[in-house]
């Protein structure tokens, strides 16, 4: 998996797939998750706690995504989070990171 970089003042969109398997059929097909869910969690290069559990917008059947607009003068280096999602009661976590650089001219 390769990394995905950012430069300050950029906007990164987290996107989510949530799946269900079907024993019967031997497919898989989006779905969405249960109530209140997914959730995303963002964590800065310092370990601080930027976005605390907080709903995703809905794309689609099965698909969410989340606009992380970076400021200016946001930390660079590596950020890592976590979507919390539950189907049918089954919890379910996808990590992620990405690296914040500066531009450079």
């Amino acid at each position: 998996m390769s990394e995905v970089y950012y430069q300050l003042g950029d906007t990164p969109y987290i996107r989510s797939l949530h799946e269900v398997y079907d024993f019967s059929t031997d497919t898989w097909s989006e779905t969405d998750p249960d109530d209140g869910y997914p959730k995303i969690t963002i964590i800065s290069p310092t370990s601080v706690t930027l976005v605390n559990a907080e709903a995703m917008t809905k794309a689609t059947t099965g698909r969410y995504e989340y606009q992380y607009p970076l400021a200016l003068d946001a930390e660079t280096g590596r950020y890592r989070g976590f979507v919390d999602v539950e189907i049918g009661g089954n919890p379910n976590r996808k990590y992620f990171t990405f690296i914040v650089e500066r531009k450079t001219e």
